[in-house]
């Protein structure tokens, strides 16, 4: 039997609201719990939740429209039920929601400097808002609202999100750089040798922006792109030793030479490799979830993420790198597919796959790297990683390199323990430092 999921009444009396953003098209499984679109009117903004499964088979209205408050959004029916059968079986029975929506419509409206003086938790934003803000870090208060009467609504928050990534490169760099160089830029300024964050395969800068802007550290913080990715160009090199090559380049290019390293699954396995380089000093390393330390990748992952063509598709590759679902937020998802429709993205990826893994197969080793470094080292597994198996990741970690295996945690630790592992490479810089460890 089909449902409807229904415009709702965006403030009292009113029969009218816009529709700004729609989350589904024809075809798409919906969950309970699943937002399907935002409306929005003189009054307040929404983000209208599916109360019931199923696929869409109706989208009445189309971003921009006016829609009837009352009136269907969007039409679900069971899997493998036809749209004929729906029509056929008579109107779709429809799922209130405006209950929901008249709590928010009855919201006290502030001007924005009365808001921003009796605190964030005064400010109109809409319930995903303020959630997505929270995900990534962001102080609601800090932002300027783009819905109705200055409400701050999903797209503001995604929109400083991006924004926010997209940072002044640093000195002597320009976005690409030259000869070849990498996508290197600054996330946190501070004093003393840097903190580089270097990102697994198929993220980009980004996956750190959370991280980085919350955990406590006095240092400069870094991010880089790696060959293939974001805003890098492909290595000059070959396999491997071509990422590493790239990563060196760029960072023999900047000012500093001494550097802490942080990375996480491929990026580990790079920044591994890169203590072995004799043009910069690593102060200290800490690797999550480390490629390179044992023989074998799940490939039925990288294979599928690179063939996802939906954002659906793509959060349901993605979600496997967690061990909780709920892990990863909706948003990130969306970035990385609003970043994969660059045109030559997927493609470039697809080399770096190809020239580092052949099926199940790591095409590459830093065991001898990690076991020569002498420097503080942390190593960070989870113990439901589904991509790299920990078992032997954590057979490979020489006596000297400390070993946190984690509970509950998938191949993201700095999604799913972030607390932890914010803590563990505080500690792990401060102890190269001389710097007391207490966060």
């Amino acid at each position: 039997m089909s449902e409807a999921i229904l415009c709702p009444q965006v403030g009292q009396d009113l029969t009218e609201a816009k529709v700004v953003e729609l989350h589904v098209k024809l075809g798409d499984t919906v969950k309970r719990g699943d937002i399907v679109a935002v409306v929005e009117s003189e009054k307040a903004s929404f983000e209208v939740e599916a109360f019931a499964a199923g696929v869409v088979v109706q989208i009445p209205y189309k971003v921009g429209d006016t829609a009837t408050v009352l009136e269907p959004l969007v039409v679900l029916a069971a899997p493998g039920e036809k749209l004929a059968e729906v029509k056929a079986a008579g109107p779709a029975r429809k799922v209130p929601v405006a209950s929901r929506a008249e709590v928010l419509a009855k919201r006290p409206v502030m001007d924005r400097k009365t808001a921003r003086e009796a605190g964030s938790s005064a400010l109109r934003s809409s319930p995903l808002a303020r959630k997505t803000a929270e995900t990534h870090g962001i102080e609601i208060s800090s932002l300027e609202g783009s819905g109705p009467r200055g409400a701050i609504v999903l797209r503001d928050v995604e929109g400083q999100v991006t924004s926010s990534t997209r940072q002044v490169p640093l000195k002597g760099l320009s976005g690409l750089g030259a000869a070849g160089g990498l996508n290197l830029k600054r996330l946190r300024d501070g004093s003393g040798h840097p903190v580089v964050f270097i990102h697994g395969f198929g993220a980009d800068i980004s996956a750190w922006r959370q991280l980085g802007m919350q955990i406590k550290l006095e240092t400069p913080l870094l991010v880089i792109d790696l060959p293939g990715h974001g805003e890098s160009p492909d290595a000059t090199g070959q396999g491997f030793k071509g990422l590493v090559d790239a990563v060196a380049q760029t960072l023999q290019n900047n000012e500093h030479t001494t550097f802490h390293l942080v990375g996480h699954s491929l990026g580990a396995a790079v920044a591994t490799a890169l203590t072995a380089r004799r043009a910069f000093k690593a102060l200290s390393l800490v690797l999550m979830s480390p490629a390179g330390l044992g023989p074998t990748v799940d490939d039925s992952f990288v294979a599928s993420y690179l063939d996802a063509r939906s954002e659906a598709a793509l959060g349901t590759q993605m979600r496997r790198l967690v061990r909780d679902p709920a892990n990863l937020p909706d948003a990130m998802v969306r970035a990385t597919f609003a970043a994969r429709q660059s045109n030559d993205l997927i493609a470039r990826q697809r080399k770096v796959a190809d020239a580092v893994f052949e099926g199940s197969t790591q095409l590459f080793s830093v065991q001898t790297e990690l076991a020569a470094y002498q420097g503080p080292c942390k190593v960070i597994l989870g113990r439901s990683d589904a991509i790299i198996p920990p078992a032997e990741t954590a057979a490979a970690i020489p006596g000297h390199v400390a070993l946190h295996r984690l509970d509950n945690v998938g191949h993201l630790p700095f999604a799913e323990a972030q607390p932890l592992v914010m803590r563990l490479i505080i500690e792990t810089v401060r102890s190269a430092s001389g710097s007391p460890t207490k966060p």
